[in-house]
């Protein structure tokens, strides 16, 4: 029988296929059949024998029954796109799934944390402390729209100097997300909390999730996703929609429906329980330093007279025994009693020219998402940022440069290629100048229009060259000699010379190289030590740029006169320097500096030596750029999953 048991566990190919594609099964699998049969030896009683023999073979079926199907039906999987955290559940990092529907067909991106991010992001990006955090289940995760017609996407074009996370769970119910801002949301250290509720499920079943084996099973096996979501789950909608908090049964409306007035202990103790997590929650968020809010979201019954008739002649409801007031009273309540904010979207959702909601989905279409984002920023008028948000949305958008004529030239991405653009700052007009498959960064156009130099190549290697373009002839050249590599290029005023810093593969500090654009003539300097972000004096006298003398120094800025040759040190600070621009009088000095191990903007006063920190957020910014004048910046940014160019005025 020891034999038998062997050869059950070895019955099938598929596990020499395992065998030969997993290390991890091929090192496991032997011990696991000599560890039973050693036990199954040992064992003498032929009852307990029989009994481990058919475990076992159950066990054995089951397995391969999975792996058949994971690998011959493998079209049919229904991807897990959660994963239990003890008493709650998240999303699954790293999932980049495409949802269609007859209704929508949209992607889904998360990062390592399992927070949704957009189609350019990485998903290896991390996010470690926020601003705003909106919490809530499906109608907060808004897998029906895509990234940048979510509500939470949209609030930050009007607060683009905030980092906001959108931590919606699909199905979580009130304690789910009570348990989720615990364990992980806390440390995020959010300012406002913005707390979703919804009347069409938010109101029923208020507890404690307790994982079941159900709960394991279904996130590991593929097979019982498919069996439970096809065969098991055999719940018909009888009006094509989902249609909580209204059943069909009247047991069930008295006691999950909120809007059905006829009450019992049930019903109660789910609104006692809604006060106390609500309570909860708030002590939670303050004891972080927060602010709790509360968003109300009303069911489509509640905004569609037409599907509330439908409804309720479908389940043979009286009118009279329903109050769609209810769950708003509650709310408020709570609210008033708690000394909390609470936004109620049924007014703004009733009012909308167009539904907010999909016509069978149960959840919002990007108009609702849009009306959400309007009465938010309405709400938070009084703290809005002193930023512009210049970018349409999180293309990767950097290295602004400003020319008289209001346009700013930068470089953008898709998700298949690069460009640089050209923005009319005055009309919003963009044009493309640019498109290629490799890396297009740190573009600048002369003052007289006629050349556009950028870098080209795979900045990560060091692999890049600096390519200028003539408008004019309509030629393009590598300005770096080979075989050395180039990058980050800076036009002069006069728009005759070009300075960048230059390397070799082999040898990859990088000196500094002045190249004449008539004449393709080079001249360079070397200052012995790393070099970079070069750029001209606004009488191209001096050349500014970074220097790091030593691998533990910082990066400071320095000083070449190009007559004299003489190199200075023109301000050192305590944390790394980067990203330099000279205002338009020649006063000051723009740059990023990782202070605080945050990168913000300063302002170098040159003839005083004063310094004045322009940014505070716990957002990156960097590459700043000055307008026509010096009383304005534009620049880069990162804001948790956010990014794009930015605009701020200095008085």
């Amino acid at each position: 029988m020891n034999l038998l048991l062997v050869l059950l566990l070895m019955w099938n190919p598929i596990v020499l296929w395992l065998y030969y594609q997993s290390m991890v099964i091929a090192f496991l699998l032997p011990i696991l059949i000599v560890v039973l049969g050693f036990v199954f030896s040992k064992v003498r009683s032929l009852r307990l024998k029989v009994w481990m023999f058919n475990l076992a073979a159950i066990a054995s079926i089951l397995f391969h029954a999975e792996v058949i199907f994971t690998m011959v039906y493998a079209d049919k999987d229904i991807p897990n796109l959660y994963e239990l955290h003890g008493k709650y559940y998240f999303n699954k990092p790293y999932l980049d799934q495409q949802f269609n529907d007859p209704e929508f067909v949209t992607r889904y991106k998360t990062n390592i944390q399992g927070y949704r991010v957009d189609d350019l992001s990485s998903q290896d990006q991390k996010i470690e402390k926020c601003d705003w955090l909106f919490i809530g289940d499906s109608y907060t995760q808004g897998a029906q729209v895509d990234y940048n017609q979510l509500f939470s996407s949209l609030i930050y074009k009007d607060f683009p100097d905030k980092v906001i996370v959108n931590a919606g769970i699909s199905g979580a119910g009130l304690y789910d997300e009570l348990n989720y801002f615990k364990d992980k949301g806390k440390d995020l250290s959010p300012k406002l909390v913005f707390l979703q509720i919804g009347a069409f499920n938010d109101f029923m079943n208020i507890k404690e999730h307790v994982p079941s084996l159900q709960d394991y099973i279904m996130e590991w096996s593929a097979l019982y996703r498919y069996f439970e979501y096809n065969i098991a789950n055999s719940d018909e909608l009888l009006l094509g929609r989902w249609t909580e908090p209204f059943f069909p049964d009247k047991e069930d409306n008295v006691d999950n429906n909120i809007f059905f007035m006829q009450t019992s202990d049930y019903k109660e103790a789910d609104k006692k329980a809604f006060k106390d997590c609500i309570s909860e929650f708030k002590k939670e968020v303050e004891s972080v330093g927060g602010k709790l809010i509360l968003v109300f979201i009303p069911s489509k019954e509640q905004v569609s007279p037409e599907l509330l008739e439908e409804v309720l002649k479908a389940y043979n409801i009286n009118k009279e025994d329903i109050d769609l007031t209810v769950p708003n009273k509650l709310c408020q309540s709570v609210a008033s009693e708690l000394g909390l904010k609470l936004y109620d979207l049924t007014t703004d959702f009733c009012q909308s020219k167009t539904f907010p909601f999909f016509a069978h989905d149960e959840h919002m279409n990007i108009v609702g998402h849009q009306l959400i984002a309007d009465r938010i920023v309405k709400e938070l008028s009084s703290i809005s940022g002193k930023y512009d948000y210049l970018s349409e949305g999180n293309y990767h958008e950097r290295y602004p440069t400003i020319h008289p004529d209001g346009t700013m030239v930068y470089q953008s991405q898709t998700e298949h290629y690069y460009t640089i653009n050209r923005l009319n700052i005055n009309n919003g007009n963009r044009e493309e100048l640019w498109r290629g498959v490799n890396e297009l960064v740190h573009p600048m156009i002369s003052s007289d229009d006629r050349y556009l130099v950028f870098t080209e190549g795979e900045q990560e290697s060091l692999n890049t060259d600096v390519i200028l373009y003539d408008f004019v002839n309509q030629s393009q050249i590598a300005i770096n000699k080979k075989p050395s590599k180039g990058s980050i290029p800076f036009i002069g005023k006069s728009a005759t010379k070009i300075v960048f810093p230059c390397w070799t593969l082999d040898q990859t500090i990088p000196h500094i190289v002045i190249y004449d654009i008539a004449t393709g003539k080079q001249t360079q300097f070397e200052d012995g030590a790393e070099c970079w972000r070069p750029v001209f004096s606004n009488d191209e006298r001096y050349i500014y740029y970074i220097q790091k003398g030593t691998r533990d120094s910082n990066f400071v800025i320095k000083k070449y006169d190009l007559t004299t040759g003489e190199r200075s040190i023109v301000l050192k600070q305590p944390y790394d320097i980067w990203d330099i621009a000279v205002s338009p009088s020649g006063k000051y000095i723009a740059y990023a500096g990782n202070k605080d191990a945050n990168w913000d903007l300063f302002i170098y006063d040159i003839n005083h030596k004063q310094i004045r920190q322009i940014t505070h957020t716990i957002g990156e910014e960097w590459d700043p750029t000055f307008g026509v004048s010096d009383d304005e910046l534009w620049f880069a940014g990162v804001f948790g999953i956010n990014d794009g160019i930015y605009h701020i005025r200095l008085k």
